[in-house]
């Protein structure tokens, strides 16, 4: 055990570095939640004005959004680097060293956690400068990051999938595009459930992000909704059951 968690450090610090060796990297994938964050923030704060919207201000209701949203753009780079190193020969490298397989995903995975929790950070403290305020302060704010990140490690087992099936980043990266975004505006993200249309209401209760923004979102602005929050980890715990096992399949085929 001792070995493998050496393992996993040393890949961790591999990943990290690879990371912060090109800063535009973390830069880019999170240019675009800010994006959203400062432009819808603004374009549709009338919004919270509307009978039924139950909330003092969009900003307030989009901070969850973005989070989430973050996750999810997060969690494609994770295949798009898997794919890079296959490209540059580094996963046959690790293949033929001294050390488990396994250790090799792990410490993948736990260098993707870190950045997505880095990530989250980064746009809850921008929203707080906004103006947005927490109602479960920093125990709900460190919630918010844990259940984002869980959220998103599971959302990257598709993009592994998609990685080691392709091998292709720029399809690895459109086909994340593609599954994303209408996955995010079908569920509450950007409205209340009572506002949207019957036939987008029924879609978002069967979609995953709605319970993850939906946990995120009572955080923010209710406070400990634990029906909310075992909602939403039941569901990451589904998801990942289903995508994890698919990537690490997809893995071992790769490796032979």
């Amino acid at each position: 055990m001792a070995r493998v968690l050496r393992e996993i450090r040393i890949l961790w610090g591999r990943n990290m570095r690879k990371l912060f060796r090109v800063p535009m990297l973390l830069f880019f994938s999170l240019f675009q939640p800010l994006l959203f964050l400062i432009l819808f923030s603004q374009v549709f704060s009338s919004m919270a004005k509307l009978p039924g919207f139950g909330y003092d201000n969009y900003l307030q209701f989009l901070v969850p959004t973005i989070v989430g949203l973050t996750a999810l753009n997060s969690a494609f780079q994770s295949g798009m680097g898997m794919v890079n190193d296959m490209d540059a020969g580094l996963l046959d490298k690790f293949l033929i060293a001294p050390i488990r397989r396994s250790s090799i995903l792990l410490g993948k995975v736990v260098a993707d956690a870190t950045r997505m929790g880095l990530q989250a950070f980064l746009i809850i403290a921008l929203s707080f400068i906004m103006g947005a305020r927490f109602k479960t302060g920093i125990l709900g704010v460190l919630a918010m990051i844990a259940i984002a990140v869980l959220f998103g490690i599971a959302w990257a087992g598709i993009s592994n999938v998609v990685a080691l099936r392709t091998r292709n980043a720029e399809l690895t990266m459109l086909i994340g595009i593609l599954i994303t975004f209408p996955v995010l505006f079908l569920s509450t993200g950007f409205m209340p459930a009572m506002l949207l249309p019957s036939w987008l209401e029924t879609a978002a209760r069967f979609n995953p992000i709605t319970y993850l923004v939906d946990a995120l979102r009572a955080l923010v602005n209710e406070g400990w909704d634990w029906t909310a929050i075992w909602q939403a980890l039941a569901v990451t715990l589904g998801l990942a059951a289903v995508t994890l096992t698919a990537a690490t399949r997809a893995f071992r085929k790769v490796i032979g």
